[in-house]
């Protein structure tokens, strides 16, 4: 019975739970039917039979079944009739899991929670001694709230925190303790929720919080507070957490205020790993991520904020000297090409366009001088950079065809030629510049060995998707 359950084949799972299933009936009708009280089934008997149904891959089906033995095995011990089947903690965690993973939309995450809180009602009635909530039953439906598109997801797994603070203040203190993994799972929450105005107090901050990413700095701050001032440990923000309130920040393009409060988010993790007060270093995730912020931000002068995180970024990867964890921080092309996009969207007068322009050279050649350490241009990199030459140079300056023939010359040479770089490069000038630049090649006639590195943009979208690079 155990191995049917446990069973990692996708193919049989679900024969194999039915199976395991119709064992269990066996059980049960050799005592009705025939009086063997020895076959009697226990807890550990229906639990494979709970395991087999959540890992059967049958998604809400598959919850619905789990929950429907754990309410039976619930009733039986209730009533008398079956003792030996006591629903116990491993039970209703099984039961927790599958709600986690059945994708049934909004409605897993609410059925989970049901059974979380029927959990604490049967312990505190009285009706099953072994059914109080440990951490992982409350991390597990946090999860699950984090996982869920329901517009108040994120609302409901701030307050299932909130309830896991109030609770490690009781007795129950060393089963609820929520830590960083707890904490993650609402910022999550927060990361995917509705851009709208919240009319919701944050359960962790007394002042009022508007949007996703205020709520989600209100965590953060909790967390700094907890574990910088006043020493707990169990709440370090890591990488994760930083990660996800930058992710949040980085959604709200059109609110002035995120990427400033990015900066500053990024400037403090700098800060405290540079006192020694994090046990781990910031990567380039991190980095690129807040240089995305500045240039979806679309301010004025937001390109040089962008280059002066790459800066801090080079900085501090040179200052490491090839130390553990250098490699996490290293900068990337995506970085790079994220300075140039910020360039490229500068709205200001011809001066400050000119200065944007420069600042994009410079990292445009930085990055070729030192593609063997950050890696090599690709084709979004130079039709970026060709996107400077048509948004920041005057339409009638010269430069703008030499540096046209110049970046396209590179992306040809590294075969890097791609819809991008054909797109920008008919805005440089006229239709007779575009085709003496193409050498008279079109999109359908054009060398296979220009393209020979351009990778499909969906590839590549979900490669920056988890760089965060703005491109």
């Amino acid at each position: 019975m155990k191995g049917w359950s446990t069973t990692a084949t996708k193919t049989t799972s679900k024969e194999n739970a039915v199976a395991v299933e119709n064992l269990v009936k066996r059980l049960v009708d050799e005592v009705v039917l025939v009086g063997n009280v020895k076959a009697s089934p226990t807890t550990n008997d229906y639990n494979c039979m709970l395991e087999s149904w959540a890992r059967s891959g049958e998604g809400t089906f598959a919850a619905e079944r789990c929950e429907q033995i754990l309410t039976q095995m619930q009733t039986e011990y209730e009533t008398g009739n079956s003792p030996q089947i006591q629903p116990d903690l491993g039970s209703f965690k099984i039961v927790l899991q599958a709600w986690k993973h059945a994708g049934g939309k909004s409605l897993s995450s609410f059925r989970a929670q049901r059974v979380l809180d029927w959990m604490n009602s049967l312990y505190n009635k009285g009706k099953n001694d072994l059914a109080l909530p440990d951490q992982m039953c409350y991390d597990t439906v946090l999860q699950s709230w984090a996982r869920n598109s329901h517009e108040q997801a994120p609302i409901y797994a701030e307050l299932l925190l909130s309830k896991m603070e109030t609770l490690s203040q009781t007795e129950y203190i060393s089963l609820v303790q929520p830590r960083t993994l707890s904490y993650n799972a609402v910022l999550g929450a927060w990361g995917c929720a509705s851009l709208s105005l919240l009319s919701s107090p944050s359960s962790f901050s007394s002042k009022p919080s508007t949007t996703s990413w205020q709520r989600s700095c209100d965590i953060l701050n909790f967390m700094e507070k907890s574990y910088f001032v006043e020493g707990n440990k169990r709440l370090e923000p890591d990488r994760v957490s930083y990660s996800l309130v930058l992710k949040t920040l980085a959604r709200h393009k059109d609110d002035a205020r995120a990427a400033p409060k990015a900066d500053n988010i990024l400037k403090s993790i700098e800060k405290n790993v540079k006192s020694g007060d994090l046990s781990w270093k910031p990567e380039t995730l991190l980095f690129n991520t807040v240089m995305g912020c500045w240039a979806r931000s679309q301010r004025k002068g937001a390109y040089k904020k962008t280059r002066s995180i790459l800066d801090r970024q080079l900085n501090y990867y040179s200052s490491l000297n090839g130390k553990t964890g250098s490699e996490n921080c290293r900068p990337d092309v995506y970085g790079f090409t994220t300075v140039l996009s910020s360039c490229a969207t500068e709205s200001g007068d011809r001066t400050e366009k000119l200065k944007a322009f420069n600042v994009a050279v410079s990292t445009y050649k930085e990055l070729i001088k030192n593609s063997v350490e950050y890696g090599s241009p690709n084709h979004v990199t130079y039709g970026t950079m060709l996107k400077c030459v048509t948004k920041l140079l005057p339409h009638n300056s010269k430069e703008r065809q030499r540096w046209a023939k110049e970046i396209l010359g590179e992306a040809v040479k590294n075969g890097c030629v791609g819809d991008m770089v054909l797109i920008r490069l008919r805005e440089i000038g006229s239709p007779k510049d575009y085709h003496h630049l193409m050498q008279g090649y079109n999109k359908g006639t054009l060398p296979e060995d220009w393209s020979r590195n351009v990778k499909e943009r969906n590839d590549y979208r979900r490669k920056v998707s988890g760089k965060r690079a703005e491109v």
